[in-house]
Formats: structure tokens, C-alpha cells, sequence
């Protein structure tokens, strides 16, 4: 299992705040919300390009085993299938009480059956 680079990454408060402040384009499921919201591109280098990911899991969720496991799926379904999120947009993810309970293969469904109606 390969890591993501810090540049596929949201790792600012700042970064997270512009999900609250800005309007975003959001596709609610049972188990997660995940949201979208598109980067100003100053340059055409490859960071500004790829598509960023932040992850939000609360103790509702579950034991830490349980976040820890929900954030590595979504870190590699976001790795492995980059190709199907937009360029130069931010998303972030938000996981909602009943993801816990679900296997990692339901997960990796729902987030990518999510991904295309962004």
C-alpha cells in the first residue's frame, strides 16, 4: 500500500474551513457525505492539477480501530481511482455513523458510485 503525496492531500485548517465557507456541491449518502469544491488554478504545474482529499471521522463512528480503518480505505480508493475525481478540485469527505459497520468492499462502492455523480 503506497501513501499519498502531501500535495494530494488537505491538510490546513484553512484548507477545511473553505468547505464551510464556500458553496460546495455535496452528494449525501447513507454511510458518508462527501463534498466538492473546485481550486482556483494560479499555474499549470502538476500540483495544482490533481485532486486533493481531506477526511473527517468522528469517535461516533466507532473505536480508533474503526477510524483508522474507514481513512485507509478512502485514502486508497481515492489512491487507486484518482482518474474518476475531477482536476484541480478539493473534496472532502465526512463519514457518517452507520460507515462502521460496513465492509471495506460496500465502502469502495458507494464512495466511487459517489464520485461520478460529482
Amino acid at each position: 500500500m503506497f501513501r499519498l503525496f502531501k500535495s494530494q492531500r488537505l491538510r490546513k485548517s484553512s484548507d477545511f474551513e473553505k468547505f464551510r465557507t464556500k458553496g460546495t456541491r455535496s452528494v449525501y449518502g447513507e454511510i458518508f457525505v462527501l463534498k466538492s469544491l473546485e481550486r482556483v488554478v494560479i499555474g499549470t504545474s502538476f500540483h495544482d492539477l490533481i485532486p486533493r482529499i481531506g477526511i473527517v471521522t468522528s469517535r461516533k463512528i466507532g473505536n480508533a480501530v474503526t477510524r483508522n480503518r474507514i481513512r485507509r480505505v478512502v485514502r486508497e480508493v481515492f489512491r487507486l481511482n484518482s482518474q474518476c475525481f475531477k482536476q484541480s478540485h478539493d473534496y472532502l469527505f465526512i463519514a457518517l455513523m452507520g460507515i462502521g459497520t460496513k465492509s471495506n468492499k460496500e465502502i469502495t462502492n458507494a464512495i466511487l458510485n459517489a464520485a461520478k455523480l460529482l
